[in-house]
């Protein structure tokens, strides 16, 4: 492979991955993969690497150019009618440029889709974890209850002195349904998914839920739960738990992961 060959490999292969990323961008599917807050650095990379495409590409030359100028140049005694067999000796190992080429191959064969219940079977979820913000940020608890998702819920009961004091309050969250083993009949979890960087560092979180026909929802249905809360145990531990009293399918939101 003569040099010339390997530097449009190269920027083909540059920018297909600015172009890959651009797109993941513009259809949210990108969030499925890191926290919503990287969005300007990725959109920096995507450019760069188009701009790095741009430079490595090769500028187009007139037929007979290479040689011409390969010939004129100081300190070269070349024969004509020379195969010219240097511009293969010259080139670049190509491990680098499988280097780069592999994550966009992986990228594109592999279907995009956000984590659900098969990564809650390999990590476990948490019902009750000391989970904080990312940040210096305090965590904030004195949300209105309706307003609280499953993360604020968790939290809640993660920092009461006495969880039963929200016993009683209502509820309204939104989440995908889990069914974990050792749950009695009429139980699921209403789960997220906390991002803190990118999918890697993912903690599952739920919170219990009683609806007497939870047997007919299927693992990764998105759904909307309301009704009041109440304290059960699960894992031997007291955990938040809806009583349900509404319940209604939902399509997956554009961005299915909370935010520490």
């Amino acid at each position: 492979m003569t040099l010339r060959t390997q530097r449009s490999l190269q920027a083909l292969v540059m920018a297909g991955l600015g172009l890959f990323l651009l797109q993941r961008i513009w259809s949210g599917t990108l969030f499925w993969y890191i926290n919503q807050r990287f969005t300007l650095l990725i959109l920096l990379a995507a450019v760069g690497l188009l701009a790095l495409a741009r430079r490595v590409l090769p500028a187009p030359r007139t037929a007979g150019a290479a040689d011409q100028a390969q010939d004129d140049a100081p300190g070269q005694d070349h024969e004509h009618g020379h195969d010219h067999e240097h511009g293969a000796k010259s080139a670049a190992p190509l491990w680098g440029l499988l280097f780069l080429a592999v994550p966009l191959v992986l990228g594109l064969l592999v279907p995009a889709r956000p984590l659900g219940s098969a990564a809650i079977a390999n990590k476990g979820i948490n019902t009750l974890a000391p989970l904080t913000a990312g940040s210096s940020a305090p965590v904030q608890l004195d949300l209105v209850s309706t307003e609280r998702n499953v993360l604020d819920w968790v939290r809640a009961f993660n920092y009461a002195s006495d969880p039963a004091a929200y016993t009683g309050q209502p509820a309204d969250v939104t989440g995908f349904v889990y069914h974990a083993s050792g749950l009695p009949d009429g139980q699921f979890l209403v789960s997220r998914f906390a991002v803190t960087c990118c999918a890697a560092d993912a903690t599952a979180v739920g919170l219990l839920v009683h609806w007497p026909q939870s047997e007919a929802l299927e693992n990764n249905s998105w759904v909307r739960v309301q009704g009041p809360m109440a304290v059960a145990q699960f894992g031997g531990r007291a955990t938040p738990l809806i009583e349900a009293d509404a319940l209604e399918g939902v399509a997956a939101p554009d961005h299915p992961y909370l935010y520490p």
